[in-house]
């Protein structure tokens, strides 16, 4: 068994996790996870923590994918202000 199929798995178990957590679909965390992966791979000597450090990159685009789909949905509804509850005498 070669080694590109042993981290074929891996790498399916470790796309799931990141897209379990988030709103995108398999497909496109599965291209982003082989991007940082790939880019990170470019100028690195040793190669055997990638994956972590690719995991941690894409986490942090999901994270701020959410936080902006969050800010385009909130700032289509209009501000609810709170009710002010009555001082007591």
């Amino acid at each position: 068994m070669s080694a590109t199929q042993d981290k074929q798995p891996e790498q399916k178990r470790i796309v799931a996790f990141l897209a379990e957590g988030s709103e995108e679909p398999v497909d496109e965390v599965a291209k982003l996870y082989e991007h940082e992966r790939a880019q990170l791979a470019a100028g690195a000597h040793i190669t055997k923590f990638l994956h972590v450090f690719a995991i941690r990159n894409v986490q942090q685009i999901l994270r701020e994918r959410r936080i902006e789909r969050i800010a385009q949905q909130a700032a289509g509804r209009p501000l609810v202000m709170a009710k002010r509850l009555p001082m007591p005498p």
